[in-house]
């Protein structure tokens, strides 16, 4: 893909992005915002119709409350009234004449007043006197017609009046001036009406009128529907669903309006509350609705959120394509002097760059132009430079060559320098160990690539003692060849029988601090055994690597006694420390190019390592000891990983001199 082609991607792929991200946005944001503002108005419209409920529910008592004491004054007058117009003398005719006035005036509807003996001699309802008997829910009976007498007032609401009757509802009093019963009555089905289009069903119609809900219902506690409403044209007024009917039932001892997706729409259920004494805990009870439930449409967000989408769309496409169109046009106006450059650039790879083909570009007053005329200036300073360089490659070309003559001579020089140095570490090991039926001696040294300076040697002191070292020396090459031809003459020439490995090491230490020309340093292990009782006297100073391998194959590895390296520092002080080797059991030494030795993770062979080897060497001669660990070692180092030298001496005890003597 080419820079133009990356560069529209990229303008039209950020714009896109932008009207994706921002059309997104607003579009969910929207959504969100629609969709609180339904559930708000679901939870608002359920509440108002809750309340509405609970007043319904509280209004009829209200109601009877009102109109029995309304009834009751009229009650009392009306005796009082019958009882001045009987002390008037005045006939029943016109005190029933009086009666019928006064129900046509707006007094009560009916009035019945009885004699003594329960005759209801006066009453303004035309027809025969009634007897009134003992039964409280007695009544007079006119015609087809029902009696609120004693009922819940509750049923003004629910109950219609008869097609061809009268609603009537009673309140009698006591006469003021003889026994007798003084009875009033007021026709219900006006108040009856009133409260069914004050209460629930009328809220509900209120509610479906404003085409703000699809349905609304009103549950009693056990999940019945009680009254309900619906917009039929687009069928949501069907039954509730048996969830929806299982959450009616748990909102009804909720403490606030809930609300869940119901299909299409969104149920709003909120609980009833009461006013009146014992009303809500008794409302399941008396059949009152516990539950006011709305669905109100809630296709409304998805609806927008799509048409969001679609528009934003329609923006993005046109958007495209105008920013391709856009950014083919600028691309090609600014990619022409990129060109240009690049075509340079392959002139001058080719050797055939003419400055002219860039006075195009160089005459641009934009960044385009600086680079062209920059890179023109280089290139020309490029092509004098490169003429330069021909000139002087040949020239050192030819003083190479001189000095890849010198370096080869150089090179066979310290190639027999090497050589020379090998021979000297060969000459100065011994040639012959020690040998009889008491202990067993193998030494061995495998040069590395440089020579080190690494050696061991075994001196017969007398007849009973041996001197055993090990000893490497720093750096390479001659001058350690020549350090470790110091350290053995140093060491040599102080032991002698009834010296110890301590005063074997001062004086080494003394005559290498004075008489060495290098800067170096050589470590060393030297050790007096006594063939005889087993005894093995040893001081080291700065080596590692001496250890003690029981006939059971355990390994121990001598303690550190001595101290620091030989040509360090002069009159140094050096401990000795004494170790009995029983029968069977080996002295092994190394110097420390068996334990610097490393892997290709650059980690050392170690003394864990070599304790594993000398471990699995139980009951095996001096030499398969010392060869089983050179191999561990190579096993262990990686392809030229062993650089310095290699050296081993290991020295087995085997018959203490008395029982080999005895043997002989």
């Amino acid at each position: 893909m080419t820079f133009q082609q990356r560069l529209i991607l990229l303008v039209t792929g950020l714009v896109l992005l932008a009207v994706v991200v921002v059309t997104t946005t607003m579009a969910f944001t929207t959504r969100a915002v629609l969709t609180e503002r339904i559930e708000a108005e679901a939870r608002l419209t359920a509440g108002l119709l809750a309340r509405g409920a609970a007043q319904a529910g509280d209004l009829p008592r209200e109601v009877d409350a009102m109109l029995s004491e309304r009834l009751l004054s009229e009650a009392t007058l009306t005796a009082h009234l019958v009882a001045l117009a009987e002390t008037a003398k005045l006939p029943p005719k016109a005190i029933n004449d009086r009666l019928k006035q006064i129900a046509e005036s707006g007094g009560p509807d009916e009035m019945w007043i009885t004699d003594n003996r329960g005759r209801a001699y006066l009453h303004n309802v035309p027809g025969p006197d009634p007897v009134f008997g003992q039964d409280a829910k007695g009544g007079p009976r006119h015609g087809a017609y029902s009696g609120l007498l004693n009922r819940s007032p509750a049923s003004l609401a629910s109950e219609p009046a008869m097609e061809s009757g009268r609603l009537m509802k009673f309140a009698g009093v006591t006469g003021v001036d003889r026994p007798r019963i003084v009875q009033v009555g007021a026709d219900m089905r006006r108040l009856g009406d009133l409260l069914r289009k004050s209460g629930a069903e009328g809220a509900i119609d209120g509610l479906i009128a404003t085409r703000a809900v699809e349905a609304a219902w009103l549950i009693d506690r056990d999940g019945r529907v009680l009254a309900r409403g619906a917009v039929l044209a687009n069928g949501s007024g069907g039954p509730l669903s048996d969830a929806d009917t299982a959450a009616a039932k748990a909102a009804a001892t909720a403490g606030d309006v809930t609300t869940r997706v119901s299909g299409d729409g969104l149920l709003a259920l909120a609980p009833i509350r009461y006013g009146a004494a014992n009303a809500g805990a008794n409302a399941a009870a008396a059949g009152l609705p516990a539950v006011a439930a709305v669905r109100v449409p809630y296709t409304e967000p998805g609806a927008m959120l799509g048409r969001q989408l679609k528009i934003g769309g329609l923006v993005g496409v046109f958007v495209l394509a105008l920013g391709v169109y856009l950014s083919l046009r600028f691309a090609r106006d600014q990619m022409a002097p990129v060109e240009r450059l690049s075509e340079a650039v392959k002139a001058v790879e080719a050797g055939r760059f003419n400055p002219l083909s860039l006075n195009e570009a160089a005459d641009r007053d934009d960044e385009f132009g600086r680079l062209s005329r920059v890179f023109r200036r280089m290139a020309m300073e490029a092509t004098a430079r490169e003429e330069t360089l021909d000139a002087q490659l040949v020239m050192r070309g030819a003083e190479l060559e001189t000095k890849s003559e010198k370096l080869a001579a150089a090179e066979q020089l310290i190639e027999e320098e090497q050589r020379a140095a090998r021979d000297v570490q060969a000459n100065l090991l011994p040639r012959q160990l020690p040998v009889g039926r008491d202990s067993q001696f193998f030494g061995t040294l495998v040069p590395g690539h440089a020579v080190s300076g690494d050696f061991y040697d075994v001196v017969e002191l007398d007849e009973r003692h041996s001197l055993l070292v090990t000893a490497g020396v720093s750096g390479g090459g001659v001058p350690a060849a020549f350090l470790m031809l110091m350290v053995r003459a140093a060491i040599r020439e102080t032991a002698r029988p009834g010296v110890g490995p301590a005063a074997i090491l001062t004086g080494a230490n003394e005559r290498l601090c004075g008489e060495s020309p290098f800067n170096g340093f050589a470590t060393a292990f030297v050790a007096v055994y006594d063939r005889v009782a087993g005894t093995l006297v040893h001081a080291a100073a700065g080596h590692r690597g001496a250890c003690r391998i029981t006939a059971e194959g355990e390994v121990e590895f001598l303690s550190a006694a001595g101290g620091p390296a030989l040509g360090i520092r002069r009159g140094a002080p050096y401990g000795e420390a004494t170790t009995v080797l029983n029968q069977d059991e080996t002295l092994f030494l190394c110097t420390d190019g068996i334990l610097q030795s490393v892997d290709g993770q650059r980690e050392p062979f170690g003394e864990e390592r070599l304790a594993a080897a000398l471990t699995h060497s139980r009951g095996m001669s001096a030499r398969d000891r010392a060869e089983l660990v050179l191999r561990s070692v190579q096993a262990h180092a990686a392809e030229g990983a062993v650089t310095g030298d290699l050296v081993c001496l290991a020295m087995r005890r085997l018959l203490p001199v008395t029982e080999a003597a005895e043997a002989v």
